[in-house]
């Protein structure tokens, strides 16, 4: 079973992980329950090792920055490239259309950009 990370926007902002975790077939990650959340001395070895050991990377930066979200993209990019500039199709993000989109067209060189859950969910069963 394939593992799928998902990275981004917490819970309490919305429900995007609880619909992503009910499409069968994959082994989810939610840091928000998997990992040590109280300090970064936990959650951020438990949540890269995680990252790296993923097969698929779906992330949520939401509307405003998200270093955390942006940092996981990047060493799941870094893991799954083999030259540098390669696309990476199990990396599915969602663009709000409320996000600033001045640095858009490069993260689309990267990976599957959406601009909904929906979206990321039609993205994400092409790779069962």
């Amino acid at each position: 079973m394939k593992k799928v990370y998902l990275a981004g926007r917490f819970s309490e902002y919305d429900d995007w992980k609880d619909v992503v975790k009910k499409v069968e077939g994959f082994d989810f990650f939610d840091p928000e329950i998997h990992s040590d959340q109280s300090s970064p001395d936990t959650f951020y070895p438990d949540d890269l090792a995680a990252v790296k050991s993923a097969n698929i990377l779906i992330a949520h930066p939401g509307p405003a920055p998200c270093e955390g979200t942006w940092i996981e993209i990047g060493y799941f990019l870094a893991q799954k490239s083999k030259n540098t500039g390669d696309f990476c199709k199990e990396l599915i993000m969602i663009w709000q259309k409320d996000r600033i989109d001045w640095s858009k067209e490069f993260v689309e060189k990267t990976g599957i950009v959406v601009d909904s859950v929906e979206d990321a969910i039609k993205e994400l069963e092409k790779l069962k």
